[in-house]
């Protein structure tokens, strides 16, 4: 038996929403597209295809991974600025808050992999990551830059757990940031595993639209 377990994708659309191929003279070869927004954001698109689904050729889904790619080396540089342990206590309620929606977002992501939904996992860890630097990032930085060390170890556990999360989808801006702090490749890592206490959300959503 070749394959124990067999997910079959969607056929790929032209901006008027009919199948590429060949004989129809609408296919776009990706090389330039590499060129122009780079191997991840065009692996980004990709992957924002629901299994089994058509999905349609897009360069702007390209250009919000190309946002995304840079966001996660801009953030990544930000959070690894402050020395610190990963593995310190982490000890206000805010950073366990935060961790604890993280382990959440690994949990779905996990769970939406074993189901050969890797769409759901990409969308899944991206909604958690723009929040995690819109939003938290914004709310604990002072306290980073004070030396706050539940503050600093938040961050790093956190940014190691959203590399490994993205590395999937985009393999190479996330071994980038990776050989910033840590040696070895990050694909040859562990998949994260958290354990979500599905602690009350309600003073770190209240701390977050107070900003």
């Amino acid at each position: 038996v070749p394959w124990r377990n067999v997910a079959i994708s969607g056929w790929i659309l032209d901006p008027d929403r009919k199948k590429m191929s060949k004989s129809k003279g609408n296919v776009i070869t990706p090389l330039a597209m590499f060129d122009q927004y780079g191997t991840d954001a065009v692996r980004y698109w990709s992957a924002s295809a629901r299994p089994g689904v058509d999905t349609a050729y897009s360069e702007e889904q390209m250009k919000v991974g190309r946002k995304l790619a840079t966001k996660l080396l801009n953030v990544s540089k930000f959070v690894l600025s402050f020395e610190g342990d990963e593995s310190a206590g982490i000890t206000e309620l805010i950073d366990q808050l935060m961790l604890d929606r993280l382990a959440a977002v690994v949990n779905e992501a996990t769970e939406a992999f074993d189901g050969f939904d890797y769409a759901r996992a990409l969308e899944r860890s991206e909604s958690f990551f723009w929040w995690f630097c819109d939003d938290y990032v914004e709310l604990v930085k002072t306290r980073a830059y004070q030396g706050g060390a539940s503050a600093v170890a938040a961050l790093r556990l956190a940014i190691g757990t959203l590399q490994r999360l993205f590395a999937p989808f985009m393999p190479f801006v996330t071994d980038e940031v990776w050989s910033w702090w840590q040696s070895g490749s990050i694909h040859r890592q562990s998949w994260p595993a958290m354990t979500a206490e599905a602690l009350d959300q309600a003073p770190l959503l209240a701390a977050c639209e107070a900003l």
